[in-house]
């Protein structure tokens, strides 16, 4: 008797190591990441300093507006409301941005894999300048200069640099983006850039 409760005792012991080896070698699950709400992935996709088609939006004096298509490559929406835009390029001042308004996440949210269109320069039928959401589009006062402008550049709320164009004046690779022409990224998203002949807005580029 004694024997049989030493060999049962001796295999209670023996499961119990089993038992905690295992346990120790099981890989637990870590806290889930949680999910990324930055801008990070957000890209200027195209611009154009000079619609003379009016392919996107022709203002109150007949005449067609310059656009940048902004590109959401991801797989979820991001409102840029309360972001900043500037037409001076990566090392813009606060003096020379342009905030995009808030409270209209319908309008302002650039939704997962597609495209938002930021009108710069229009005027409506008295001249004034179209300035935050009109008719629910957004409308940057100032328009796209390859005199007086370097490149486009979005920046978070905090401004910080999210994404910039490339440079479409002079002193660009391409030199001064010519009328009827859109300066884009060869794909969407992708870190080269080229002139399109037949511009692309709130399109694929290619």
């Amino acid at each position: 008797m004694k024997t049989f409760k030493f060999i049962l005792g001796s295999l209670v012991v023996v499961a119990m190591m089993a038992t905690a080896a295992c346990n120790k070698d099981e890989k637990i699950d870590p806290d889930p990441i949680p999910e990324d709400t930055t801008s990070a992935n957000i890209v200027i996709n195209e611009l154009m300093t000079k619609d003379t088609a009016g392919l996107v939006f022709v203002d109150g004096q007949g005449d067609g507006s310059d656009w940048v298509e902004i590109y959401n490559p991801s797989d979820k929406d991001l409102d840029i409301g309360g972001y900043y835009l500037s037409d001076k390029g990566a090392d813009a001042t606060t003096d020379d941005m342009w905030q995009i308004p808030t409270g209209n996440s319908a309008v302002t949210t650039v939704k997962a894999n597609t495209y938002l269109m930021i009108i710069f320069g229009a005027s409506d039928a008295n001249g004034t300048d179209l300035d935050g959401i009109v008719d629910g589009r957004i409308h940057c006062p100032s328009g796209l200069s390859t005199s007086k402008d370097e490149a486009v550049a979005l920046f978070n709320s905090a401004q910080e640099l999210v994404t910039v164009s490339e440079t479409f004046n002079a002193d660009g690779p391409f030199g001064k983006l010519e009328k009827g022409k859109s300066l884009g990224r060869e794909t969407d998203g992708a870190s080269t850039w080229k002139v399109f002949d037949v511009p692309t807005p709130d399109a694929e580029n290619k």
